[in-house]
């Protein structure tokens, strides 16, 4: 075996174990979190409340609940589980004040959001349900001559949470701004009698 084969031997080694690295830190970078709790709703689960909207702690710098958290947002969120039923979110708007809402799965990936433009009449008002749950809903009450005022929101996944941001634009408003988040509520509907 001659020099250069040698060479050629040792740097295709290289790039074996170097793809082997590569691999291994992709397999931890994506299951680790999972496996530590880490997760978003474990998170949330420490400050919130399962079924209702729960204001969640101002982002100080070193005591964010979530990486990147904006001090200037104020926060709330609601941990949902669709298994008894689905869960209205709901509440007043101010127009001139924004107001967003992010629907989650458990993972933290959004599958629904909306702002306070969305709002009709200045109310935001979400169903939030499973198939089997709007095809009940819609054989038992919809009426065609009045169909429903509320939106109708079909979640990927029976749990998962909700999560509401109000600007702040000035720390001034920073109380107002908690508020008008404490303001919306989330909880389960209740059953049809």
């Amino acid at each position: 075996m001659n020099r250069l084969d040698r060479i050629l031997a040792g740097l295709l080694w290289l790039l074996g174990v170097a793809l082997v690295a590569v691999v291994v830190h992709l397999i931890a970078v994506f299951t680790l979190p999972k496996r530590l709790g880490n997760d978003p709703v474990s998170r949330l689960s420490a400050l919130a409340k399962p079924g209702e909207m729960s204001l969640l702690p101002l982002a100080r710098p070193g005591a964010e609940w979530a990486p990147f958290s904006d001090p200037a947002m104020a926060q709330g969120a609601c941990l949902y589980d669709l298994t008894r039923g689905p869960v209205r979110v709901s509440g007043e708007i101010d127009a001139d004040r924004m107001l967003t809402l992010s629907f989650r799965t458990p993972s933290g990936e959004n599958f629904y959001s909306m702002t306070d433009r969305a709002a009709q009449h200045g109310r935001i008002d979400v169903l939030l349900l499973t198939s089997e749950q709007l095809e009940a809903l819609e054989a038992d009450s919809d009426d065609d001559d009045e169909p429903a005022q509320e939106l109708r929101l079909i979640a990927p996944t029976i749990k998962g949470f909700v999560l509401v941001n109000a600007l702040a634009a000035f720390p001034s408003e920073t109380a107002e701004a908690r508020q008008r988040v404490a303001a919306m509520t989330c909880a389960p509907e209740a059953p049809p009698d």
